[in-house]
């Protein structure tokens, strides 16, 4: 588990830095002065009950909604008023938690959508066909294709997205959004829908983002298994407020947390898998 002190001085400044940031609809605090700090390199644990204002916090960062007061940073620069797309070609990509790609079309063209913001040819280019755009397309298949081997789906590169299983769809929504080369994303309940040996698969995959794509992960996970194996912190969130934040051992040993959220049965699961392991160690 990253969770050491080595592992903590190994991660680098601040990427995104959110400062008492709060939502607020009509009737209902959403958010209520969050602040936060992803730092580059780091995998990011977001947890707390349902509704308790995980996915408004991704959806403010990512501009998909607009603070009601705060500010968010994004590499020193300030993108709390930025449009959505305007957040995304700054390096923030994102999955979501109601799964959003395009299932009339192939598992391969749902991840050739994610790549075309990285294509450099033009409409006139397109419409003539010429040598360097055929070589471009060509590129941006071989690079599709390696963004499914990433996640196990090439021999389903043909099928059609909604042909998958949910598991498998939200294994190709991850593939689509790293297409881009985010230089962080935001992985909304990535495990929803996985059977154990796909998690299994999915929490090692999350565990390599960050040395093999140098890709920074913010992770919203209802799986407490996969959130304490991979996050090197975790904060938690219930009615909008951040109540904790930390290791995940001392997430697991915050009372409030416990209370709010985690509840003594798993605190006395993970005592018993931590007792085991350090039995087999010894």
């Amino acid at each position: 588990m990253p969770t050491t002190d080595v592992a903590e001085q190994a991660l680098g400044q601040p990427m995104l830095a959110a400062e008492g940031v709060s939502k607020v609809f009509v009737g209902l605090v959403a958010l209520d002065n969050v602040s936060l700090q992803l730092r580059e390199g780091e995998i990011l644990g977001i947890i707390g009950p349902n509704g308790a204002g995980k996915t408004t916090l991704f959806n403010v960062i990512t501009g998909l909604l607009s603070a009601t007061a705060g500010q968010i940073r994004f590499c020193g620069a300030l993108i709390t008023e930025l449009a959505a797309h305007s957040i995304a070609r700054m390096g923030i990509a994102r999955t979501f938690q109601n799964i959003r790609l395009f299932h009339e079309m192939t598992v391969l063209e749902n991840v050739l959508v994610g790549l075309h913001t990285r294509a450099t040819g033009g409409f006139i280019q397109a419409i003539l066909r010429l040598p360097a755009t055929r070589r471009e397309e060509a590129r941006l298949r071989r690079e599709a294709y390696d963004y499914l081997d990433t996640v196990n789906l090439v021999d389903k590169a043909e099928a059609l997205a909604g042909e998958l299983t949910t598991g498998q769809q939200r294994l190709l929504e991850i593939a689509r959004a790293l297409a881009a080369q985010p230089r962080m994303i935001l992985l909304d309940e990535p495990a929803a829908g996985l059977n154990t040996k796909e998690t299994e698969t999915l929490a090692e995959f999350i565990q390599h983002l960050p040395g093999e794509l140098s890709t920074t992960v913010g992770l919203i996970e209802h799986d407490m298994r996969l959130v304490m194996d991979v996050s090197n912190r975790v904060i938690v969130i219930d009615r909008g407020r951040k109540i904790a934040e930390g290791s995940p051992a001392q997430v697991q040993r915050d009372p409030q947390v416990i209370a709010a959220y985690l509840g003594e049965d798993f605190v006395r699961n993970e005592r018993r898998l931590t007792s085991k392991r350090e039995g087999d160690r010894a």
